[in-house]
């Protein structure tokens, strides 16, 4: 009996400190993602200016060089892009950047404006905005490497004690 109670006391510590990790890890996704945006924006702007491609070309060679989830969100919105043109663009960039679950709410608003903006204007207009943008985005990662480095070990500490007191308590 006493073996059974210490094998569980074991699976809920572990179950608990999982999550206090995995919590802790989507704080650093957050920074990796919104770095590797601001790379996708200096690349397309040298895709779009240097170039001269257009929209989905640049989205494409641009998002081939990423390495974060934000990767796979691009390249759905550049397949869209080339297949059904402005149409249904907006939908497809709301709809694709609200899967990256690591970004807060402001982080997500200001890479689908971003987004929907390029294309819509001359290349000075649209180097403008991707400026503007990762003046933005700059002061976001500053923002998540605080909240980070702050609350990574909280997150951590916090699964491991709940675990804890979850087995003193019904064990």
């Amino acid at each position: 009996m006493i073996f059974i109670k210490i094998i569980i006391s074991l699976a809920i510590l572990c179950i608990t400190s999982y999550i206090g990790i995995e919590m802790a890890s989507a704080l650093k996704s957050r920074e990796e993602i919104l770095t590797d945006y601001i790379t996708f924006l200096r690349l397309l702007q040298n895709e779009m200016i240097y170039m001269a491609n257009s929209l989905p070309v640049s989205f494409e060679m641009a998002r081939q060089r990423l390495s974060s989830p934000l990767k796979d969100v691009i390249g759905a919105i550049a397949l869209d892009m080339s297949e059904y043109g402005t149409d249904k663009i907006d939908v497809s960039i709301t709809n694709n950047v609200n899967t990256l679950e690591a970004l807060n709410d402001y982080d997500k608003d200001i890479i689908i404006s971003t987004m929907k903006n390029l294309g819509r204007s001359d290349i000075d207009s649209q180097n403008n905005i991707i400026e503007n943008t990762v003046t933005i985005i700059e002061k976001q990662i500053k923002e998540a490497n605080i909240n980070k480095v702050k609350n990574s070990k909280v997150y951590r500490t916090i699964g491991v004690i709940t675990g804890l007191i979850i087995v003193v308590i019904f064990i």
